[in-house]
C-alpha cells in the first residue's frame, strides 16, 4: 500500500455509543511501512481500521506535527481510537 492514492487517518469514536466522533488525516503520501515502524505493528498492509491506543495516536499525531487544533479530545475513557486506510482523492 505505497500507493499515493490510498491515505491514512486517525478516527475517535464515542465509547457511550460507538458513533463517529472525529477524524484527522494524516499527510499525503504516508506509507504503511512508516506507520508500522512507528506505531510497532507488525502488519497495516490491508486497507481496514486497525484500533490504536491514546499513546500510539499521541505518538502519530507528534510525528506527523498534526496541528492540536484540527484533531478532537484525546481521551482514552471515552473514545476509542482507530488507524483507518481511505482513498485518497488529495494531490501531493
Amino acid at each position: 500500500m505505497n500507493d499515493p492514492v490510498v491515505g491514512w487517518q486517525i478516527e475517535a469514536f464515542r465509547e457511550s455509543d460507538e458513533r463517529w466522533a472525529w477524524s484527522a488525516d494524516l499527510p499525503f503520501g504516508t506509507s504503511h511501512h512508516t506507520l508500522e515502524t512507528l506505531l510497532g505493528m507488525d502488519d497495516l498492509s490491508m486497507p481496514e481500521g486497525y484500533p490504536v491506543t491514546l499513546e500510539q495516536v499521541r505518538a502519530v499525531l507528534d510525528n506527523f506535527d498534526v496541528p492540536a487544533d484540527t484533531v478532537g479530545p484525546l481521551d482514552d475513557v471515552r473514545y476509542t481510537y482507530f488507524l483507518s486506510a481511505f482513498a485518497d482523492t488529495r494531490t501531493g
